[in-house]
């Protein structure tokens, strides 16, 4: 089971790197959005695959092919940092989407398609789908990823919380930068697209 939660206190940690004005969210996932094998707590806090096909209403915005979920917030201005608890599993992609992504049919993680995120592969390999797809160097397992959203700056990172490290900081159309400390400016903005679209926090269990 996959947990999201607001952490005001651990968003202070990033705060002297990031900028000032920086939202701690509390984000709920979207039942109505949650392919069929997906069952959401009550509270919209988390999510697993139960591994049959539930009897739900087929709305227009459910995913029916893959297992995706989006959250019930969107933004098109300011910074958000929220965190996600994937806890031990071994497969799991995790970022933001645009409202307007495919729900229907088959459905590609890349930025061309509305998708920001990175995952875990099997237990044993970090991608951040981007394009191209780039292989992430990470020690250890992650449990806990903070991400926080710019969307005045075009910026979007992913964290380590537990160790604050920067796992990466992607752009929409080019690449996701390497891992690195939590010290001096972060670098890489979006550069070439500007954001038109409700962006999400988007899940794939």
């Amino acid at each position: 089971m996959q947990k999201i939660k607001s952490q005001k206190s651990r968003s202070c940690v990033f705060s002297y790197l990031l900028y000032d004005l920086i939202i701690a969210v509390d984000i709920s996932l979207d039942a109505d959005t949650a392919h069929p094998r997906l069952e959401v707590s009550e509270d919209g806090k988390s999510v697993k695959d139960i591994g049959m096909i539930r009897k739900v209403p087929m709305r227009e915005k459910r995913f029916d092919s893959h297992l995706f979920v989006l959250a019930k917030e969107g933004y098109t201005s300011g910074r958000f940092y929220w965190e996600v608890n994937v806890g031990k599993r071994r497969n799991w992609t995790l970022g933001v989407a645009q409202e307007s992504v495919t729900r229907k049919g088959t459905v590609t993680l890349s930025p061309n398609n509305g998708f920001w995120v990175i995952g875990l592969v099997d237990g044993q390999e970090y991608w951040a789908y981007m394009d191209p797809w780039t292989h992430l160097a990470v020690t250890g397992t992650l449990q806990k990823i903070g991400i926080f959203l710019d969307i005045s700056t075009k910026q979007l990172s992913f964290y380590n919380v537990h160790k604050k490290t920067i796992l990466c900081i992607c752009t929409k159309a080019d690449h996701c930068s390497g891992a690195r400390k939590l010290s001096g400016e972060l670098e890489t903005h979006f550069t070439r697209t500007n954001f038109t679209s409700v962006l999400k926090f988007a899940l794939v269990t």
